[in-house]
């Protein structure tokens, strides 16, 4: 298989992952701002599950613009990371809905953590099957173990647990050398 083909359909899947999350949003009860700003939790958790999304739409086209040839291996990992990837708006609905409960804080904050070791074996397939070296950052490691502490503890303080994701996600926005397949 070709590349652009798992790049065009693993897009597909994330277009349709994005639209399923938003058309999940719901409309203030009234026309009141009080009633918009009661659905401050729900969009936080749209606004950080967007990010997200984004992020690895992004990195999902660096890492495989370093690759020359991607195997099955590859292609089914790559499966299994949109799999999970596709569970992002239950989880964000249902974190919407309950922000501050520990069961819906730990999936969706596990299946962030989830979404990285699978993007990150991905990697590691990818530069292996190119004969190239990946060597993980000092970001991917705090990446796994924020979103895994996230997933424990969250429910002790979910609002930092929420600011504690957003800021190691937005860091992925910025480009990372030790990051790229050499």
């Amino acid at each position: 298989m070709e590349k652009n083909r798992l790049e065009a359909f693993s897009d597909g899947v994330l277009a349709i992952i994005i639209t399923i999350m938003v058309l999940e949003l719901k409309q203030p009860v009234s026309d009141g701002l009080k009633d918009f700003l009661a659905l401050g939790p729900t969009l936080l958790t749209y606004f950080i599950s967007f990010l997200f999304i984004a992020i690895y739409w992004v990195n999902h086209h660096l890492l495989f613009q370093k690759a020359g040839q991607i195997n099955v291996k590859i292609l089914w990992c790559n499966i299994a990371w949109m799999f999970v990837m596709s569970f992002i708006p239950f989880a964000t609905a249902w974190v919407g809905t309950y922000p501050t409960s520990w069961a819906p804080l730990s999936v969706y904050f596990a299946d962030m953590a989830l979404a990285c070791v699978a993007f990150h074996l991905m990697a590691v397939l990818i530069a292996h099957e190119n004969g190239k070296k990946f060597k993980p950052g000092a970001r991917n490691i705090i990446s796994l173990i924020t979103y895994f502490a996230a997933a424990m503890f969250g429910g002790f303080c979910p609002i930092a647990a929420f600011i504690i994701v957003a800021l190691v996600s937005c860091w992925w926005t910025i480009p990372e050398k030790k990051y790229e397949i050499k």
